[in-house]
């Protein structure tokens, strides 16, 4: 997490470059599959960077005294070291402990298939999906010209036919 900084048990917000690690490398050098993924890494990085981090912080500025109390000086801006100790206050609230109980409760819900996947997160799944169709169309498409050199993880027919 490059963009991560705390000073002065401040975080400080800083965005990143813009592009990321868009084109960082060169369409025409690597698996388009493989440039794919660390663009989507870096992607997820910068979400978290950008947009769970500062909400982290914030409530651990709401809970400054709690966290710091077992916090050396030595310590006080390592970023690692303060969500730690924020974590063990966490885990202690009721909503991680109910959610460790409801964790239970939705894997057994699910190996009975008593739950509806389709109501979980529509909107991330719904771009996932749309991602994974994008990505099948365009390799599809080359399929011609690329044979069976094209590797999917759900692709059984790949490989020597």
């Amino acid at each position: 997490m490059s963009n991560l900084n705390k000073w002065t048990t401040q975080h400080i917000v800083k965005k990143c470059n813009g592009d990321g690690l868009c084109g960082a490398y060169p369409d025409w050098g690597m698996h388009p599959s493989w440039i794919a993924g660390v663009e989507g890494l870096d992607a997820y990085n910068r979400w978290v960077c950008e947009v769970v981090i500062p909400i982290v912080f914030q409530w651990i500025d709401e809970h400054k005294k709690e966290v710091y109390e077992g916090v050396s000086d030595e310590h006080k801006d390592d970023v690692g070291v303060v969500i730690a100790s924020a974590f063990e206050i966490v885990k202690k609230m009721s909503s991680y402990t109910n959610g460790l109980i409801k964790a239970e409760e939705f894997e057994e819900a699910l190996e009975k298939e008593e739950v509806d996947l389709k109501t979980i997160n529509p909107v991330w799944t719904d771009i996932a999906k749309k991602v994974r169709e994008g990505t099948e169309k365009v390799f599809d498409e080359k399929r011609n010209v690329l044979k069976d050199t094209i590797r999917r993880a759900d692709d059984s027919s790949s490989g020597d036919s």
